[in-house]
């Protein structure tokens, strides 16, 4: 099976539309529409795949999260979109993204980097507003040539117009993408600063998988991620992060594929929730 678990569109911070990246996925068999807390991606992505014929387009989600070590990111599986308890809360995080958004504009007009909120609003297109696309409007008036370097800069974690966002717990998404009926994955743990104290403590929290292949895990952070994976009962998945060339040009659709049976193992888990919330519906 040829598999991407960990794509973004521009219904986030991605490069493409989502009917455009189901033409570059053209031959997958299955993609995953893994959009930062937007799952508006999800269902011109699978208009789009019905009329080319493929790829089978998984209903996914990153969230963004944080606690005392810095940022967690948590993927869903398998979720349903139509959840209306899921839909407020992604209502609340995208409001947050864009005052979030307009805050670090203002704080880059502060410190004399001047560029406007409608033209970082047009790069976004239909999507949520995240720093990528402040990047982009940096690159685009000449303040810096990349988006690492608008990052390092002006609007990285450490930068003068950073503007930290509300955030669910690494717990509560679990909790929430669970309650959608989905299974939940940490994303890309060799980005994560102690990442096997913070697992170990997610997997007490009901955690069910783990992204071992990814770009960002070197071979050692894999071998160790899988021992942990057999150890603890963790699904394995594995994706690109595919955000687009000039986005995340080291990424790119299809390059890290996820181990075999994964796809599987993530919708037998799936299931089990979904089954859960039926009952819980149903006795109340």
């Amino acid at each position: 099976m040829r598999a991407d678990l960990h794509v973004h569109t521009n219904a986030s911070d991605g490069q493409y539309s989502p009917s455009e990246v189901v033409v570059l996925a053209r031959g997958f068999d299955l993609i995953a529409i893994t959009d930062h807390d937007t799952i508006d991606g999800i269902a011109p992505a699978r208009a789009a795949a019905r009329a080319q014929g493929s790829p089978l387009i998984v209903a996914g989600i990153e969230l963004s999260t944080a606690e005392d070590a810095g940022d967690i990111h948590m993927l869903g599986y398998f979720i349903d979109p139509d959840d209306l308890i899921f839909q407020a809360t992604l209502r609340e995080f995208q409001q947050a993204r864009l005052d979030r958004g307009r805050l670090m504009v203002e704080r880059l007009a502060a410190s004399g980097v001047l560029i406007e909120w409608a033209r970082v609003a047009a790069i976004a297109g239909d999507g949520a507003v995240g720093r990528p696309h402040i990047a982009r409007a940096l690159i685009e008036a000449g303040y810096v040539e990349s988006v690492r370097e608008a990052f390092e800069r002006y609007i990285g974690n450490d930068a003068p117009a950073y503007v930290a966002r509300k955030r669910l717990t690494p717990e509560g998404a679990i909790d929430l993408i669970h309650s959608a009926g989905g299974v939940a994955v940490l994303a890309h743990p060799g980005l994560v600063e102690r990442w096997r104290t913070i697992l170990s403590g997610l997997i007490v929290a009901g955690l069910d998988g783990v992204e071992v292949f990814h770009p960002s895990n070197d071979v050692p952070t894999r071998l160790d991620l899988r021992a942990w994976a057999l150890r603890h009962d963790l699904i394995m998945t594995g994706g690109s992060d595919f955000h687009g060339e000039k986005v995340k040009p080291g990424n790119a659709l299809g390059s890290m594929a996820p181990p075999e049976g994964a796809v599987y193992a993530l919708q037998t888990r799936a299931q089990r929730y979904q089954a859960k919330e039926k009952t819980q519906q149903e006795d109340t």
